[in-house]
């Protein structure tokens, strides 16, 4: 129970926080280089792995408490 508890809590940590709704004296985004699209993609690639390593460890993590406590 507590390895879910943890996992939720990382898996939660990551969300960005939410901006407020762009208001009509606000201008648009410029928009983005073919290199800052690139770059984009890869730190969500490396986001999604981050994650992925996370929930292994307590996995692992989780396996090895049920192991020692039988």
């Amino acid at each position: 129970m507590r390895g879910l508890l943890a996992l939720l809590l990382l898996l939660g940590s990551n969300d960005p926080p939410r901006s407020p709704a762009p208001d009509a004296g606000v201008r648009a985004p410029e928009a983005r280089s073919a290199e800052d699209e690139e770059v984009v993609r890869n730190l969500d690639l490396l986001e999604h792995l981050a994650e992925t390593q996370a929930l292994d460890l307590l996995l692992e993590l989780e396996q090895d408490g049920s192991k020692t406590a039988r």
